[in-house]
């Protein structure tokens, strides 16, 4: 076997909020990931990890179809993720974190350290993709639910999927590079809580500053995120947590804060994202109080600012459409079925505009 340091590979693709410590790939958001693409026998990775409490999982996609997923270890570690490959077929392998980031652990952080191939493989140019597409969110986004029937509901982070999302799904169907920001629990003005500290906007101009521990800051978690020209669609799922601690919010803070700081958001947004088109959704999990004030924001957003590239949508809900058992997710949480509709009238919308 050959071993590459991700640096010395010059065909790869890295998705997703991501920094390089001395030869290894820092990956911290749910569905960031390394993208190769082999003429090869054998594929291995060298991962590592740290945690105290939350523990990172990986999935791994040949051509877009998961055969692997499994716990990171600490110790660097060299995993086969392939073998007895056709080493005549191009085959694209997807190297994902199927856990979210984990704000309350002060050492949570996933590393892809090397790759290694067989003797005689080869690294080939990726094929370019048609579009770049950004996800803001939360649990849903996170994938939080898709691993565990419908019983489990223990707070952990084996029952993530972050690669199985309706963003995932959406980002796949329009041939998209994509990346995540999602957190489980938090909002736009608050969390599921009424935490005013648990909210998404203030870190979205940064690689991942909700870890922010020293040891995670020397990964550059809180540098400022380079855009690049932005995406062009930002797909933004917030305001199931702000529904829920609305009641609660820690500093009696009302509704309209919400009206506020969306209006705030879509601004944030533009800036880094000029030649966006911005789909607001919500609905995967029934909302009753949020879902006309960030109807209204939006609207007065668009008039206040000339921008009539941002567009709200509900999706169906998971209340409405799961069924049976195979239907639903872990956790009370969005399953496949709710994600799958999700995804579906996502891409049909981004379709037809």
């Amino acid at each position: 076997m050959k071993s590459y340091k991700i640096n010395e590979i010059n065909n790869k693709r890295i998705l997703g909020r991501t920094s390089f410590y001395k030869d290894s790939l820092a990956l911290f958001w749910g569905a960031s990931a390394l993208e190769i693409n082999v003429h090869a026998k054998e594929v291995w990775i060298n991962i590592s990890s740290d945690y105290d409490t939350y523990e990172s999982w990986i999935a791994v996609e040949i051509n877009g179809y998961e055969t692997n997923r499994f716990m990171a270890p600490k110790e660097e570690q060299w995993i086969c993720i392939a073998r007895n490959l056709n080493p005549e077929k191009e085959n694209l392998i997807s190297i994902i974190k199927d856990t979210q980031a984990m704000s309350g652990d002060n050492h949570h952080v996933l590393f892809i350290n090397a790759v290694g191939l067989d003797d005689a493989g080869t690294f080939l140019q990726l094929k370019s993709r048609s579009m770049k597409m950004e996800f803001v969110g939360d649990s849903i986004t996170s994938g939080e639910g898709l691993a565990g029937n419908s019983d489990e509901m223990d707070w952990i982070t084996q029952w993530f999927c972050a690669s199985k999302t309706y963003a995932m799904q959406v980002a796949k169907e329009m041939n998209a590079d994509w990346s995540v920001i999602s957190q489980c629990g938090w909002g736009i003005s608050w969390g599921w809580d009424g935490n005013i500290n648990s909210k998404i906007p203030p870190h979205y101009t940064k690689v991942c500053s909700l870890l922010n521990s020293d040891f995670q800051k020397s990964f550059k978690t809180t540098d400022e995120y380079d855009f690049n020209k932005g995406s062009d669609w930002v797909v933004v799922n917030l305001g199931t947590n702000d529904n829920t601690g609305v009641s609660v919010s820690a500093s009696g803070q009302d509704i309209n804060v919400v009206y506020d700081d969306v209006k705030a958001f879509l601004k944030v947004i533009r800036s880094k994202n000029p030649a966006a088109k911005i789909l607001w959704v919500w609905g995967m999990i029934s909302l009753d109080k949020i879902p006309g004030v960030v109807s209204k924001a939006i609207k007065d957003y668009k008039a206040e600012n000339k921008d009539d590239f941002v567009f709200s949508m509900e999706l169906p809900s998971m209340s409405d459409v799961e069924k049976t058992e195979k239907d639903k997710g872990s956790r009370g949480h969005p399953g496949p079925r709710t994600h799958e509709i999700g995804a579906q009238a996502i891409i049909d919308f981004i379709k037809s505009n």
